[in-house]
């Protein structure tokens, strides 16, 4: 269910359904993966959740937030590749907020470096 969560509603459904609607079934889908063990794929959709908060205007400061969040918990379930794209993305959303000294490299706090 994972899977197929994520493919219709990050690239398909976007062209037919408002964003603000995606919210319910992307977390489902990351709910389903955990359960059955699809880790990859729950991750998938939780960078997706993120994605959406932005996507749909959402506060900078609550995308930072679930951004953190999401990051750990992608450590944690060593789902190295998906931590990174949400770090670029982190790095993204600080710089935006104009807490980063370098917006220019990805390097700092947000890449997981001091």
């Amino acid at each position: 269910k994972a899977k197929t969560v994520l493919v219709l509603y990050a690239h398909a459904f976007h062209h037919v359904k408002p964003l603000q609607s995606f919210s319910k079934p992307i977390l489902e889908g990351y709910q389903s993966g955990m359960r059955t063990g699809d880790k990859s794929m729950s991750m998938w959709c939780l960078l997706w959740n993120v994605v959406l908060l932005y996507r749909t205007g959402k506060p900078l400061k609550l995308i930072v937030e679930q951004c953190q969040a999401s990051i750990t918990q992608m450590d944690e379930l060593k789902q190295k590749e998906r931590a990174l794209c949400l770090r670029i993305m982190l790095k993204l959303y600080l710089d935006l907020m104009g807490s980063s000294n370098n917006t220019v490299e990805l390097s700092g706090k947000a890449m997981g470096k001091k």
